[in-house]
């Protein structure tokens, strides 16, 4: 296969999502930070798999009815964090650029238009509410977490539930820092070697965040 690869002629961001090709099969896709129109390269490449869609905000539910009415799909109205809980989340005009955190200068576009006091469960017991509800089973994973600042707090909480993800996809800020007390790159790449896995594939490259693939060294 020849990947498609396209960069972008003002920035030079790059982006290959065709790399999804390679993925293996699984059973159930888990969306964690779906915003308002999903993960539709995911969707669109595992046709075959459940869906679980993960987002602190409601709003987000829309979703399932305009893109996955037709698939077995739940979603579940809370943020996945490192521990069970409340916090306040600053939502903005882009919903998709919702965070419990603080923008810096370098990332900001605007005051946020509401602060909610939102849900947090960890991704471990929410796997384990959908399985014991009408969903059922969930088998083989694929995760992809996009929390705006909060995919480490996500890793974390996950300890029961990686070990059946046969890939992980997250949006990883890198280089600069966006968000106030946030995560550094190196922090993220430890968490997910300490849980057996490694960084595969690149799927995107910005100025300020990447879309990488981690998979788990045993299966490779």
């Amino acid at each position: 296969m020849n990947p498609v690869r396209r960069f972008s002629d003002e920035t030079g961001m790059y982006i290959d999502w065709n790399q999804l090709q390679d993925l293996p099969k699984i059973d159930t896709l888990v969306d964690v930070g779906v915003g308002p129109h999903g993960t539709p390269e995911l969707y669109e490449r595992f046709t075959e798999a459940g869906i679980i869609l993960i987002d602190p905000l409601i709003e987000s539910s829309v979703a399932i009815k305009n893109q996955l009415h037709h698939r077995k799909v739940t979603f579940v109205c809370a943020a996945a964090g490192k521990s069970k809980g409340q916090q306040v989340i600053n939502v903005e005009t882009t919903l998709e650029r919702s965070t419990f955190l603080t923008v810096t200068s370098l990332n900001f576009e605007g005051n946020p238009v509401e602060q909610r006091l939102v849900e947090i469960k960890t991704l471990d017991e929410i796997i384990e509410d959908v399985q014991n509800s009408h969903f059922g089973s969930c088998g083989n994973l694929g995760i992809k977490i996009d929390t705006e600042g909060f995919e480490l707090d996500v890793v974390m909480g996950a300890k029961k539930t990686l070990p059946k993800a046969k890939f992980v996809i997250a949006e990883v800020r890198h280089n600069h820092v966006t968000f106030e007390g946030g995560y550094k790159f190196h922090e993220f790449n430890r968490e997910m070697s300490a849980q057996g896995f490694v960084l595969t594939k690149i799927l995107t490259a910005k100025p300020f965040i990447a879309d990488l693939c981690f998979q788990p060294l045993a299966d490779l």
